[in-house]
């Protein structure tokens, strides 16, 4: 499928999708979520995705809502609601896809371009990246595409309070010394760790890292008996599967392992 905002590339199971509006710095708008959450359908109906890659063409990652968009939806209800929800809506999709999914982070990541960064289970920035979630400059409050939710668990509740009521713009090499990322590396260097990244993953058992990332979902909210049971159930699912046999029997060959999924 052809999109207006993105461009969506598969090379061997590695799906990489890329905001495509550099004019813009890749900002938010309506459209943009639209294209974002069929072309997240696509890839979760892909049948050959293991890995999605989220990147922004140009010098940004995302700059995140465009001002004259917000002006628009300060004068209009139905727009307001539906600016927020669409967004809302692709950091749920991110969250329970199935298979992995990186940000490649090759710019500025602000507001709502942060968010998007962050929602996503791995996350590599360019060491010329910024990143800062800077709703309150405008009026907004910091609780927009799951950062009230995500920051706390991710730095604690006063890093994220600090992060959401100052709206400052942080290096990349601050964002991984606080947790925010996984990895701030020089910029000729940044699709070499994403690669690298994304071959281990798409490599690795694609049943076991789908039940990881669930686990790992589900795990925020619940208790640590109820998630044992969890881990329970999704263990014992997994040491039934082909590649848990698979596995072992590479291990003991000394060869690298071939997993299906299965």
């Amino acid at each position: 499928m052809i999109y207006k905002n993105l461009v969506l590339d598969n090379n061997g199971g590695v799906i990489r999708m890329t905001l495509s509006r550099p004019e813009k710095m890749n900002a938010l708008s309506v459209e943009l979520g639209e294209d974002l959450s069929a072309a997240l359908n696509e890839v979760e109906q892909n049948p050959e995705a293991r890995v999605l890659i989220i990147t922004g063409a140009g010098r940004a990652f995302c700059a995140g809502g465009q001002l004259e968009d917000v002006l628009r939806a300060n004068a209009d209800p139905w727009l307001a609601d539906r600016s927020v929800r669409v967004f809302l809506d692709v950091v749920r999709q991110i969250r329970t896809l199935k298979i992995p999914v990186i940000a490649r982070i090759n710019g500025d990541a602000v507001g709502g371009g942060c968010c998007l960064a962050l929602c996503c289970d791995l996350k590599v920035a360019s060491l010329e990246a910024r990143m800062g979630i800077s709703f309150v400059r405008i009026g907004l409050s910091g609780c927009d595409m799951g950062a009230t939710y995500l920051l706390p668990r991710m730095i604690g509740l006063t890093r994220a309070t600090e992060f959401l009521m100052l709206g400052a713009m942080i290096p990349a090499v601050e964002a991984e010394r606080l947790g925010l990322i996984n990895r701030a590396v020089a910029p000729d260097q940044l699709d070499a760790v994403v690669n690298e990244l994304a071959d281990r993953l798409c490599k690795g058992p694609a049943l076991a890292l789908q039940f990881t990332k669930k686990a790992l979902l589900k795990g925020a909210d619940t208790d640590f008996f109820t998630e044992m049971e969890l881990e329970a159930y999704i263990q014992g699912l997994c040491i039934q599967s082909e590649d848990v046999r698979e596995g072992v029997e590479a291990l003991r060959e000394k060869r690298v392992p071939c997993f299906k999924g299965k």
